[in-house]
């Protein structure tokens, strides 16, 4: 009685072990914020967007450009405005050739908004302002592919063959600004 007492709980320990073990496992292969979106090397995947006054833009129509890709949420936006600032003076820099080399898309995530006349309005506004045209993610087809960290601020850089080169959500700390220069200018430039 006494083996079949102990063969008893190891049965348990054992399925207990086995529980934390899988709970462990799961958590260390969970997605963390630098791993939740795109991996450097994968391609980037199709996308539909639509700015505040209607433009439509798909991967496709910019096949052969740089794409820096800034994904926010409303709340959001401002978390790398850092960064945003650095790379716009760094394009306004550039010659124009190689301004045509690369394509600053800022998309905010709009799948819930409710008075989508409004949130229009607010793109076109922000374009306007920005000097560059916002688009919104109105399905959340981009949020999906993309695998876009919810609430947070992500930055995606494509290459010209729509590479995934560089991805990563959170605020980008200054430090890394030198290093996101340098490899769009490389993609830019082919140098």
């Amino acid at each position: 009685m006494r083996v079949k007492h102990l063969s008893r709980n190891f049965r348990q320990a054992l399925a207990k072990s086995v529980l934390v073990a899988a709970a462990l496992l799961v958590w260390v292969l969970a997605p963390t914020g630098a791993q939740a979106i795109l991996g450097t090397g994968e391609p980037a995947p199709s996308f539909s967007l639509v700015s505040g006054d209607n433009k439509k833009l798909s991967l496709d129509m910019l096949r052969g450009k740089v794409v820096a890709l800034f994904y926010a949420t409303r709340d959001t936006v401002e978390v790398n405005n850092e960064l945003q600032h650095y790379l716009d003076a760094l394009y306004a820099a550039q010659p124009q050739n190689i301004q045509n080399q690369i394509y600053r898309l800022l998309v905010v995530n709009a799948m819930e908004a409710t008075a989508v006349t409004t949130w229009k309005e607010k793109l076109s506004e922000t374009s306007a302002k920005l000097k560059v045209t916002v688009y919104g993610d109105w399905t959340g087809g981009m949020f999906a592919a993309y695998r876009m960290r919810d609430n947070d601020s992500n930055f995606v850089i494509i290459d010209k063959k729509g590479v995934v080169r560089f991805a990563a959500s959170g605020k980008i700390p200054n430090s890394r600004f030198e290093a996101i220069k340098k490899l769009l200018l490389e993609l830019a430039t082919g140098k």
